[in-house]
């Protein structure tokens, strides 16, 4: 079973330039396509799935114009051509060399993992978090007084 994309088609048009409901047929395939990669890809970054239990997603705005931003990069250049030149009555191109056409700059990996972190600690690859409550600790005889929350580390 496919996961629902992180941001919509719609995202995509916008910020295309298009008016919403534009893309159709093939056009709307490639931007659903770019869509699922950019997903698959971001949830990758995020370790975690951005879905509640329904099933809806729950990413924050800022993962979605991430993914909307990666899937438009795919979209626009699907071949994943790095370099064009015309001269001469030449034409060249060439491509990355293993360079995919779905990638992130590293402002957008930052801001991946940021929402990841004020999100709470995820448990990777389920779409939910932990609560730890340090109010619900009750000290031991013989305890140290060091709280080891579920991710590690002291609090």
């Amino acid at each position: 079973m496919a996961l629902p994309a992180l941001a919509t088609v719609a995202s995509m048009e916008v910020r295309l330039g298009l008016e919403v409901g534009t893309l159709t047929g093939a056009d709307l395939a490639r931007a659903e396509a770019s869509l699922a990669d950019a997903s698959a890809f971001v949830r990758s970054i995020g370790r975690t799935l951005w879905l509640d239990t329904s099933g809806a997603v729950t990413a924050p705005e800022d993962v979605a114009m991430v993914t909307t931003r990666a899937a438009i990069r795919d979209y626009r250049n699907p071949d994943g051509v790095n370099n064009e030149a015309l001269g001469q009555g030449a034409y060249a191109y060439a491509y990355a060399p293993g360079q995919a056409s779905i990638w992130l700059t590293e402002d957008e990996v930052k801001l991946v993992r940021q929402a990841v972190a004020d999100s709470g600690p995820p448990d990777a690859w389920t779409g939910t978090g932990s609560v730890y409550t340090p109010s619900a600790y009750t000290p031991q005889e013989g305890d140290t007084g060091l709280i080891y929350p579920p991710w590690g580390g002291y609090q």
